[in-house]
């Protein structure tokens, strides 16, 4: 079979947050590799993407490299780091950047204006590498074996989740810049349905990333950001009944110490709940083979 493995190059929210309160989880926003065989597919492009291309060129050993770039949104923490993404300054390289139109503009405009002169000394049209922008919707496509789902998400303006089924019945959910609908609106019908779509979507995934980036007293003052409690997060993995659950985005305050803890209590909260999952917190640079 196949192997898959997935990287996490970068696990934090809103803005980067390095010192040494955060060595352990890491300070790079949104970036995590899943590696298929020799196919390459990233999610997001926050500043951990940085480093992930700088350990795709010493993989590659002067090879052409191919890839898929899945982007949920275009907000600064999920495209700050493709500007400093080196394999896409070299001729032979390809890279298929994948997103959904956003309010107003496509998601290649936003893309591309911020390396607008006014931001950035070089423009994506001085990248020499093929860069390919797809824009995509909720219909699901293939890439190769590959199958791809994606699902709306409840975050302002407009952001995607992907599913990635591979061989095996194998399958990875990137579900981060999503807040709990029932948490938002309130219990209601409504609010069940939707948060069931989003339920039905992880339904049996061998790996669930989800944002997880508040704590219940967080929630309070941010209800209405687009992010989740963790404990939300929690309780959707044990519904969706899924293998493996990282918590992810997390919050740029949030030391090493307290992602240890909420790691410790997430996972007896699922084990209490009776699921086998395994519950973590997303550590930058940690590899999970599945």
């Amino acid at each position: 079979m196949t192997p898959l493995s997935v990287r996490f190059w970068g696990t934090r929210g809103s803005i980067p947050a390095p010192g040494r309160s955060t060595l352990k989880y890491g300070g790079n926003t949104s970036c995590v590799e899943v590696r298929f065989g020799d196919e390459v597919f990233i999610f997001d492009s926050g500043t951990g993407i940085r480093e992930l291309g700088l350990d795709l060129i010493k993989r590659a050993d002067g090879a052409a490299q191919r890839g898929h770039v899945f982007i949920g949104h275009t907000h600064w923490d999920h495209i700050q780091g493709f500007p400093f993404f080196v394999p896409a300054y070299l001729p032979k390289n390809k890279y298929t950047i994948h997103s959904v139109k956003s309010i107003g503009e496509s998601f290649e405009t936003i893309f591309r204006r911020q390396m607008g002169i006014n931001y950035f000394p070089v423009e994506v049209g001085d990248m020499s590498s093929q860069l390919d922008f797809n824009h995509i919707d909720t219909s699901p496509f293939e890439i190769g074996d590959v199958k791809v789902k994606t699902s709306f998400t409840n975050h302002p303006g407009v952001n995607l989740a992907y599913r990635l089924d591979f061989e095996g019945s194998r399958s990875v959910v990137y579900l981060t810049d999503h807040e709990n609908h029932a948490s938002f609106s309130g219990d209601s019908e409504l609010a069940r349905r939707q948060d069931r779509a989003i339920e039905d979507f992880c339904r049996g995934a061998d790996l669930v990333i989800v944002d997880s980036q508040y704590t219940e007293e967080e929630y309070e003052l941010k209800k209405g950001w687009g992010h989740s409690r963790w404990k939300d997060s929690v309780a959707l993995g044990v519904a969706a009944e899924v293998k493996n659950l990282a918590l992810f985005h997390h919050d740029p305050t949030r030391t090493d110490d307290a992602l240890d803890a909420i790691s410790s209590e997430a996972q007896k909260i699922a084990t209490a709940a009776g699921s086998s999952a395994k519950v973590f917190c997303a550590q930058e640079s940690k590899e999970h083979v599945l």
